[in-house]
């Protein structure tokens, strides 16, 4: 009985520690994009876009989680530096709108008039946050 006392405390222990946080990993959940009705062609060159972005994903994910370590330094300083924290936080939102809007220009060029309608509707779960 003690030995799976132990047992589980240690399992117990070992889950804990080594436990992630599901916002730290840096991948891309390809968007369903059944809706739209898109040929083959059309799937094929969105695709490629999405894991063309994959990199520039991982890397503003890195920038967002350093910039968000720097913000939380900030809080806890003595004084508060509110034109740093501004900057910072502009900065993040900058380089996030920049890549959405790089995204969704080249998604645009490869739809159709009625695909872009319905796409618009959707637009709101494709805003990179």
């Amino acid at each position: 009985m003690k030995i799976l006392k132990i047992f589980l405390i240690l399992s117990s222990l070992y889950l804990f520690l080594n436990a992630d946080d599901g916002h730290k990993k840096y991948k891309h959940s390809y968007k369903n994009l059944d809706f739209l009705h898109l040929n083959s062609t059309q799937l094929e060159k969105i695709k490629t876009i999405l894991i063309d972005f994959k990199k520039e994903y991982k890397e503003f994910y890195e920038y967002k989680e350093n910039q968000e370590d720097l913000l939380e330094d900030l809080m806890e300083n003595k004084n508060f530096d509110e034109k740093q924290y501004l900057k910072i936080l502009t900065d993040v939102k900058t380089k996030a709108a920049i890549l959405e809007v790089e995204r969704l220009k080249k998604i645009h060029a490869i739809l159709d008039e009625k695909q872009r309608e319905e796409f618009a509707e959707y637009l709101e779960e494709w805003e990179i946050e």
